[in-house]
C-alpha cells in the first residue's frame, strides 16, 4: 500500500513541478510585457521552483554519481544551471552513497566537480563555475567556448617556458 502512495506522490510532485514552470512562464511574460510598456515588473520572484523539497530522502540511493546527478539537474523546470555546492547538498539530502565513491568527506565536494567536469558528454561547466546539463545549451556557442578555452591553455603552455627561460637567464 505504501508504494502504491509513494508512487502517487511522486506522479503528482512531477506534475506539481510543470504546473510550477508553466506558473513561471506566465510571470516572465507578464512582466516582460509590462516592462516593454515601461511599467515595473508585477512579480519579483518568477520562480516557483520547488528543488529542494521535492528531493526524496533515498532518490538518489544506490544511482551512479552522473545518473543522481542528472537527475537532479533535471528537476530544475527552468534549465537552471546549479553550483557544484548545490548539488552536492541535494545528493546528500536523496541519500547518493558516497562511500561507494571511495572519496574522502573533506573531498566530496572537490571531486563531485572535477567528476562532473571530465563527464563533458553530459554535463557543461559554465564561465561561473555552475553546471547544466549539456543538453541544455547551443552546441555552436559550446563549441566556441571550449576553443576559446583550449586556446588559452595553449597561449599559456606556450608562455610557461619562454617565462623560466627569462628566470633561468636572470640568474
Amino acid at each position: 500500500m505504501s508504494d502504491k502512495l509513494s508512487a502517487a506522490v511522486e506522479a503528482l510532485q512531477e506534475e506539481l513541478q510543470k504546473q510550477l514552470a508553466e506558473v513561471d512562464d506566465t510571470k516572465r511574460m507578464i512582466n516582460g510585457l509590462l516592462r516593454r510598456m515601461g511599467q515595473e515588473a508585477l512579480y519579483a520572484d518568477e520562480s516557483n521552483s520547488v528543488h529542494s523539497s521535492t528531493i526524496r530522502s533515498s532518490q538518489f540511493y544506490g544511482k551512479p554519481l552522473a545518473t543522481a546527478a542528472r537527475e537532479y539537474l533535471e528537476m530544475s523546470s527552468q534549465r537552471d544551471a546549479r553550483t557544484p555546492d548545490e548539488i552536492l547538498t541535494a545528493l546528500k539530502k536523496g541519500a547518493f552513497d558516497f562511500k561507494s565513491t571511495n572519496w574522502k568527506e573533506k573531498d566530496y565536494l572537490r571531486m563531485l566537480s572535477i567528476s562532473l567536469s571530465k563527464n563533458t558528454s553530459m554535463f557543461h561547466r559554465l564561465p561561473n563555475g555552475a553546471f547544466g546539463l549539456l543538453s541544455w545549451y547551443d552546441s555552436a556557442m559550446i563549441k566556441r567556448s571550449d576553443k576559446a578555452a583550449g586556446d588559452a591553455k595553449k597561449a599559456q603552455a606556450v608562455a610557461l617556458p619562454e617565462e623560466q627561460e627569462d628566470e633561468g637567464d636572470a640568474t
